[in-house]
């Protein structure tokens, strides 16, 4: 019989029962992931299988010849002597497409070697830094100075340089592939987080409407308004040169497009073809990028894309799609 000083209190009840609850929740995962476990383990193991003799083929077989490995090095070495003059977005791509080339690879070629990986990752970073500080600084650095800032970038270059003397000619066009998908996906993203009312402006100059117009709408300064115009442009080229040919077949012409520098440069074919139909062309190039990094990650088992930010900026996109939708139907 319980007297007065040992019947539990009503918390002590309360926090009784919430442990109870959090002990059984706790067996019950457990248990769940006991049997998932089980059911998975012979495919686990077949596509680990696939995935070491998927790296085995990309390791060997034929190298990449000579004159490809020049031709790589002589490019590399050019931008970074027009780096020390210029800054402009061809510049920017290509040292980050190299860049995310090394960080690929370090992935295929360090995987008993733990600690050269970090070291590789460590250059790729900083080789990355390098790049937005010289575009940060740029105007206020003297070539010399540019070329010091840039020197992490220099001797990624360098290294890269060397490993292509006797790379597997496989692997490098994959590492290459790879880095071109996470490039269009990045930038399709980027556009497609802008402001409604740009996005909305964009399109209507692409299809001709008068620019001043739009950025009186807008009420945006003229200057302001160009620069942000050129922008979203400049993310749509950089999109659309990677399905040019799959663009220009739908055009039933090549499109020969030019980096937007100018609002006239705005209403060329390749941003119309970009900007039908809703810009399903973009999105496609976002989905047709999405495949090919997963079939990279799958085929090898690692990866170097950003998945949960990719997907957390793409629920963010749906969302602000939906409330927009809404305002417009009220």
């Amino acid at each position: 019989m319980q007297t007065a000083a040992t019947r539990p209190t009503a918390k002590q009840m309360i926090d009784a029962k919430r442990a109870t609850k959090k002990s059984t929740q706790q067996e019950r995962a457990l248990r769940r992931a006991g049997t998932v476990k089980n059911v998975d383990r012979n495919r686990l193991s077949t596509q680990s299988k696939a995935q070491k003799e998927n790296i085995a083929e990309m390791l060997s077989g034929a190298k990449v010849s000579e004159d490809e490995a020049l031709t790589c090095s002589i490019m590399m070495w050019l931008s970074l002597q027009d780096m020390r003059y210029a800054c402009n977005q061809e510049l920017i791509n290509f040292a980050e497409h190299i860049i995310r080339q090394v960080q690929r690879l370090s992935l295929y070629c360090n995987t008993d070697d733990p600690a050269n990986e970090k070291s590789v990752l460590f250059a790729c970073r900083e080789a990355s830094q390098a790049v937005e500080k010289w575009t940060k600084d740029f105007d206020n650095l003297s070539p010399n100075q540019r070329q010091l800032v840039l020197r992490p970038l220099s001797n990624l270059f360098a290294a890269y340089e060397e490993f292509l003397k006797d790379a597997p000619a496989r692997l490098i066009a994959e590492v290459s592939t790879y880095s071109l998908a996470v490039r269009v996906s990045k930038k399709a993203m980027t556009f497609l987080e802008l402001d409604g009312g740009l996005i909305s402006a964009v399109d209507k100059v692409i299809n001709g409407a008068d620019s001043r117009a739009e950025a009186r709408r807008l009420k945006m300064p003229y200057a302001e308004f160009t620069d942000r115009i050129l922008h979203a442009a400049n993310l749509l080229y950089d999109v659309g040169i990677q399905a040019d040919k799959e663009l220009s077949a739908m055009y039933g012409k090549p499109l020969n497009p030019l980096r937007p520098q100018r609002i006239s440069d705005v209403r060329q074919p390749m941003m119309k073809m970009l900007a039908a139909n809703k810009g399903g062309a973009l999105v496609q190039a976002v989905k047709d990028s999405e495949d090919i990094i997963r079939h990279c990650d799958n085929g090898t088992g690692f990866s170097c894309f950003n998945w949960t930010k990719h997907f957390k900026r793409a629920a963010n996109l749906i969302g602000l799609m939906k409330q927009e939708d809404l305002l417009l139907k009220a």
